[in-house]
Parts: C-alpha cells; structure tokens; sequence
C-alpha cells in the first residue's frame, strides 16, 4: 500500500517558525550538560544486557532487578504534591516527586545490529503526567537511539515550576523546543508513521532532554490504581523517533509471584527496519528479575550480504596421448 508522508506540526506554527526549525535544528546555547541525564551507570539495577542473531533477526535481552533503596511514598497526597513548598523530601535527599535517572551504552554489536545507542533506567517514585493514568511508582525503561550528547540539546521552554515543556508552540523561543512538536504523519491523518496504529503524539507530556511520548489512547489503564501491565510508548522528535519504551509499573516487578506481558508490533510507514517486531516484560517471583526481551529484524548491513557460490572447479586437463613410434625400417 502506498502512503503519501509528510511532517505535520500544529496549526499555530508559523512558516517562520519552521523556515527557523529546518535551519537552525540545536543551538549549543540551548543545550544542556551530560550531568541531567543522570547516573552515568546501570549498577544499581544489576543490569545485564545479551544478544543473540538468528537469519538477521535479532533477540535482545534487558534484565534488572527493582533497587529497593529507592524511596516509595508512604503518603502520596502529600509526599507527591509539587505545590507543597517545601516539597516533602525522600531519605535520598531528593523530593519524591523528582527524577531518578541512570543509563549505559550497549556494546557496538548491539548497536550496530538493532541501532540502539543506550539504555536509561528511569524510576518514578509518584509517577508522573498524566497522574489519573500513570501517577503511581514505576519504571520507564528508555531505550534510546541517539547518544546522551544529542539529548542534551533536546531542551524547550517549560511550563514555570514543572519538569515539562510548554504545550503552546507560540510559547517555544528555541528551535529545539520546537521539535518537540514535528511530528512525520501519514498525509491527511495524525497517525505518525514509524508507530503502531493508533498512537498519537501527547505533547502536552513532553520532557526536556527525555523526548515526547506517544502511545495509543485505547491501551492506557482505567485508571493508575488499576495499571498493572506493562505498555509501550514512543518517543517522536524532530520528526523521528529517539527512543521506544516499556512502561512497567512497579507492582509488575515486585513480590513473589511470576508475572509475564508480551506484545506484537507493526508499524504504519516504517521505515526504520530495526523498530521490534515484538516486546516480552517477565518478572521472576524467585530471583527478583525483571527481563525485557526485544525482538526485530537487523539493520545491520552483513544480514543483506548474499552467500558466495562456490568456485567453479576447472575440469582436469585431458592427458595427451603418447606420440606412436615408427617401426624400424628392415633392411
């Protein structure tokens, strides 16, 4: 099927605006410093990640256990409530309401095989926005496409006093706050390409140096006391995709009971050959060990290499025969 493809952004974007987006994409002065992203390691978590390739597929393995020294409200209304100043402080120093980020790099195999550049462990002690959908503990496993040194520059103009970008693209001064808002959609709809049918940009839950999130309305919980599974969203900017993520809520990855929540993923317009086909969330009740396993197909350039036929072997050269002798003459 054929799709007409285009780069959408909302209406009250003027071509100025986006005459300046095209030119001028990250300014170094808007740009942040390697030290937001957070912990620089995975330790905490211990993290693993393996890989194995079977006919240019790819299965790739994530699995951490929940670090039970990070704080857990005892008393959300109030522990979570960013208008209370002063902020009610978690044991780590931190208000419980704050970021709590960590991240590594994968290997170069990896990388090269699914394009994934790094991973970030993300936990959310009071959730976050929307808090009627997602507002209780959990984790936000990023997985990430560009490097930490392109997020820094991933930076907007923010609502005063919260952690999000503005909503209102007239209010975005700086050509990376406005990426947030470029969006590639199939002509004539909203429905962005290199995402699941349904999946929508939420840009009123942008997050400077994180990204956008996009996801499909139909999935999300009744309500965030009633989150249980895992759900995948994606992270749109600049009219790509910077990262894909399983959103697992903490009483997933918790207690003493296996839990397992897999999906399969099609994408509308892919043109990324390395987004997975499809995503496993298992925890064991025994071990503690959350293992996220991420299936898809190689975009490593070997998969497409066509097996050699052998050599044509030369056939023996005939051997001549001998050269007849005369017979002697009689006298």
């Amino acid at each position: 099927m054929m799709m007409n493809i285009r780069i959408t952004a909302a209406p009250l974007l003027s071509l100025f605006f986006l005459s300046n987006l095209v030119a001028s994409k990250h300014d170094d002065e808007t740009c942040g410093t390697i030290a937001e992203l957070g912990t620089p390691n995975l330790d905490a978590y211990d993290y693993s990640a393996k890989m194995e390739v079977d006919d240019c597929e790819f299965t790739l393995e994530l699995s951490f256990k929940h670090d039970e020294t990070l704080p857990i409200p005892s008393n959300p209304a109030v522990q979570c409530d960013s208008t209370i100043v002063p902020p009610a402080f978690a044991p780590d120093g931190l208000p419980y309401f704050a970021f709590r980020w960590s991240y590594a790099k994968v290997s170069k195999q990896i990388k090269k095989v699914t394009g994934i550049d790094h991973i970030s462990i993300d936990f959310n002690s009071c959730g976050h926005p929307p808090l009627e959908i997602f507002g209780v503990p959990h984790y936000d496993l990023h997985i990430y496409l560009e490097k930490p040194k392109f997020r820094t520059c991933m930076t907007c103009d923010k609502i005063p006093d919260t952690p999000i970008c503005d909503f209102r693209p007239d209010m975005q001064t700086t050509a990376s706050g406005l990426a947030f808002f470029d969006v590639a959609t199939v002509e004539g709809t909203d429905q962005p390409i290199n995402m699941p049918s349904g999946f929508s940009n939420k840009i009123s839950d942008a997050v400077p140096i994180m990204g956008g999130h996009a996801w499909n309305s139909d999935q999300e919980p009744p309500s965030s006391n009633e989150w249980v599974d895992p759900i995948w969203i994606m992270g749109p900017y600049d009219g790509g995709i910077v990262d894909y993520e399983p959103m697992i809520p903490l009483i997933f990855m918790t207690g003493e009971t296996d839990k397992i929540f897999t999906e399969s993923l099609t994408y509308v317009g892919q043109t990324l050959v390395e987004l997975p086909s499809s995503y496993t969330v298992a925890y064991n009740g025994t071990t503690n060990v959350t293992t996220v396993t991420i299936i898809g197909m190689s975009g490593s350039k070997s998969c497409k290499k066509k097996t050699k036929a052998p050599k044509k072997t030369k056939a023996p050269k005939k051997t001549k025969a001998p050269k007849k002798t005369k017979a002697p003459i009689r006298k």
